[in-house]
């Protein structure tokens, strides 16, 4: 089977362009996700109401330092999965921009 360069260049792009639609959408569910990304906001809030209520007596002083670790590992996770989620999404715009210039080089 003998595969003219065309025909390879050809399916080079078709195989770049189904890549590139997968990131695209992997990068918008995970920006869109924001419903996961809800609650730990609130988890957050909640731990640092608790981390800085006036009621909160000596003993208790264990817990509010691990509410408030808490509160920075869930801000910290809200901020990587957005920038996951946009780096996945430029990933797929430049496969989807080779298979362009891919299809573009191919001679007529």
């Amino acid at each position: 089977m003998n595969l003219d360069p065309r025909e390879i260049q050809l399916s080079i792009a078709i195989i770049l362009v189904m890549f590139g639609v997968m990131f695209l959408v992997a990068g918008m569910l995970k920006l869109l996700a924001r419903d996961i990304l809800q609650s730990a906001r609130k988890i957050a809030t909640q731990s640092a109401r608790i981390s800085t209520s006036k009621r909160i007596t000596e003993d208790l002083t264990r817990l509010t330092q691990s509410t408030a670790q808490l509160s920075d590992s869930i801000n910290e996770l809200v901020r990587t999965s957005a920038g996951v989620g946009a780096f996945l999404i430029l990933t797929g715009i430049l496969f989807i921009a080779s298979a362009y210039f891919i299809t573009v080089s191919i001679p007529a």
